[in-house]
């Protein structure tokens, strides 16, 4: 699928990250697995200054740092692109001295992560009680292939909604909060929502680009709208892309406002729950993948049954014509 930059839209968890106040981000960084998720998430050259000065005890400045970079135009370019970032993220800091650090919070954490220190609960509970039900009767827990189609299946709602189709089922109010408040859907006159140039670029992005472009959206609306702490729903974003594929995590443990979280990202096909009521809670690919990089969703060619043939058969695309006349194809390639 083609990558498309989508102008004054936010897609990109950075550009969110950059815009929060030190105080935010400190209290982002208290947390092990915010700050292991977004380390992944930094360039390669900005994890190597990080991972660099992690266990060191020596006072460094910018140019005992530069010393270690290749003295040509283009490494010194990504040198400082990389220290810009990582001084927009607050993750490294330089002081009136001249000197550089890492910020005491995200050091303290993010060596509590790498050498299995602290007794936080960050990288999720695993549900460690017995299940009810057997493998044997309809309660069977979910494989791997479930929560694929699962979080297959949400997504596109979502998608499918978005371009007018009614072969899906619609998509819940949060989600038409979340598509009306980034614009990626407007209220046209007497006919309901349509999509706007916004929304048919947002289609065009990979899955995991549109996953946190919506998560950024809605965040604002958590913060303005749903009165939700940020801290704690970016903690549990991050949480989530730590987490297993496959394995069941408990809700205890969980704030008031996690916990809300968890029917608004099942809808949106990055949560899995056997119902409602549900202690546990199963994340899919498309939240195990947030941080990672990789595929957020697995076509059916890919899935546990590659040779069934109605199920590749099934696999559909669909083009968009814009009233200029300009075409869009969407599909899983």
């Amino acid at each position: 699928m083609p990558t498309v930059i989508v102008a004054h839209f936010k897609t990109n968890i950075y550009e969110y990250l950059e815009a929060l106040q030190k105080s935010t981000l400190d209290k982002l960084y208290e947390e092990p697995a915010t700050c292991l998720a977004i380390f992944r998430l930094l360039p390669s050259l900005a994890r190597q200054l990080v991972m660099s000065l992690l266990f060191s005890t020596q006072i460094m400045s910018k140019a005992d740092l530069r010393q270690w970079i290749k003295n040509d135009k283009e490494s010194l370019s990504k040198f400082e692109e990389a220290l810009d970032k990582l001084q927009k993220l607050h993750i490294m800091i330089e002081q009136e001295n001249k000197t550089i650090a890492l910020n005491s919070s995200f050091k303290q954490k993010f060596q509590e992560c790498l050498t299995g220190g602290g007794t936080h609960q960050s990288f999720g509970k695993l549900y460690n009680k017995p299940h009810r039900h057997s493998q044997s009767n309809s309660h069977k827990l979910p494989d791997i292939k479930t929560l694929d189609e699962h979080a297959k299946t949400k997504w596109e709602e979502i998608l499918h909604f978005m371009v007018g189709t009614d072969r899906m089922n619609s998509p819940g109010a949060s989600v038409l909060k979340v598509v009306t408040k980034a614009n990626l859907m407007r209220e046209k006159e007497g006919k309901g929502l349509e999509i706007t140039n916004k929304g048919f670029q947002f289609l065009l992005q990979d899955v995991n680009t549109q996953v946190w472009a919506f998560l950024i959206q809605y965040l604002d609306l958590a913060s303005e709208m749903l009165h939700m702490n940020v801290v704690e729903v970016l903690n549990f974003f991050f949480m989530l892309g730590s987490l297993e594929l496959g394995q069941d995590y408990s809700v205890e443990g969980l704030t008031d406002t996690q916990r809300q979280l968890l029917d608004d990202l099942t809808n949106y096909g990055l949560i899995y729950r056997p119902k409602k009521s549900s202690k546990r809670y199963y994340p899919t690919r498309l939240a195990t993948t947030l941080t990672s990089g990789n595929s957020a969703i697995v076509s059916n060619s890919s899935s546990n049954n590659p040779t069934d043939d109605d199920d590749s058969a099934t696999e559909q695309g669909f083009i968009i014509v814009e009233t200029n006349y300009k075409l869009y194809a969407y599909t899983s390639n």
